[in-house]
């Protein structure tokens, strides 16, 4: 049996529920092992999220900000991971990982793939000079692996201007699991309720989500997560719940009528994913990953300020039904399985 070993400094939002996925869906195929570096929203209850084959190796040593000394040891903490699992595939997701473990891992007889989860110069955060060195060094650094695989669409277009060997393996949702999270949750009389999920910080908009409530005191709005950037979210009609598990977050939007995006970028998001497959309203910002999943006037709505925004929460029409059909029949777990399948072997 093949050993696929992941490696990630970022085992939470979007990136968990995709390994996850494709660790408990071909257990029974591979043997898996997932190194992960630990953040404050790292899961502590990790072990119930996975497959109990699967081998869980923490790694203090990996971390998101760019340190030499850091990095030099969690390379060669990478490096120990490869000595003691022989892995036959190294599946690296996520910007800092992909640094450290590309060139880390150079010479090493594995076949390795890459995800980027959102490529780093793509980020609307940063100017125009530093999103050119880093497009340079992810061009760079595809020559040090086997390919880079995509999670939607527009990153793939992305990734075919760095390497010749780019794949498409689109997210995909584990319906089984939403649909057991919240099948005894009854839904009550409640004020109409607008909701987000995710990191609080730049790339979620945050400034944004909190001038739309302002403009719209009559409505609830609630923020799953936390973030360095809460102070930003001042309006008082806004709930910060702090951080979720992915169960306590399908169970609480049981009871919330409106999924609202107002990120600046996305790769392909399993939290927009989720809203849509519970059959909720989608207003979502016109950005590459939201527009993949959301196609305007037909499975949700999408926005380029603040007034289209408001305008379309206050609009009466859903699209809840569309959208979950449109989940079930593109995005399944299963069908992101079978094409990771054929790329490992």
């Amino acid at each position: 049996m093949k050993t696929i070993l992941h490696i990630t400094e970022v085992l939470s939002g979007g990136v968990l529920p995709v390994i996850a996925g494709i660790c408990n869906g071909l257990s029974d195929k591979y043997r898996f092992v997932v190194a992960y570096g630990l953040r404050f929203d790292t899961p502590n209850n990790l072990e119930e999220v996975f497959d109990p084959r699967v081998k869980l190796i923490p790694l203090q040593s990996l971390k998101t900000r760019m340190s030499v000394k850091g990095d030099l040891v969690a390379i060669r903490d990478i490096k120990q991971c490869i000595k003691n699992e022989h892995p036959d595939v190294i599946h690296i997701h996520s910007t800092k990982a992909g640094i450290d473990a590309r060139l880390g891992l150079l010479g090493c007889k594995a076949k390795k793939y890459y995800t980027p989860h959102g490529f780093c110069f793509l980020r609307r955060d940063q100017n125009a000079v530093k999103q050119a060195i880093l497009k340079a060094m992810e061009r760079t650094l595809s020559i040090m692996c086997d390919g880079i695989i995509a999670c939607g669409k527009y990153e793939y277009e992305e990734a075919k201007k760095l390497t010749r060997n780019a794949f498409l393996i689109e997210n995909g949702l584990d319906t089984g699991f939403a649909d057991e999270a919240g099948k005894d949750v009854e839904c009550s009389d409640h004020k109409y309720t607008i909701y987000t999920a995710g990191r609080i910080g730049p790339q979620k908009n945050p400034q944004m989500f909190n001038d739309i409530a302002m403009r719209l005191p009559d409505y609830k709005f609630v923020w799953v997560g936390e973030g360095d950037d809460r102070n930003i979210l001042t309006s008082t009609n806004i709930e910060i719940t702090g951080l979720l598990n992915r169960r306590d977050v399908i169970r609480m939007a049981k009871n919330c009528d409106c999924y609202l995006s107002t990120s600046l970028w996305e790769g392909l998001p399993i939290a927009l994913m989720e809203a849509m497959y519970l059959g909720k309203k989608c207003v979502v910002s016109d950005v590459e990953g939201n527009n993949e999943l959301i196609s305007d006037g037909k499975t949700g709505t999408l926005f380029n300020n603040i007034k289209e925004a408001c305008d379309q929460i206050k609009n009466a029409e859903n699209y809840g039904e569309e959208a979950r059909q449109f989940i079930i029949e593109n995005y399944s777990l299963l069908k992101m399985c079978e094409k990771y399948e054929k790329v490992y072997g």
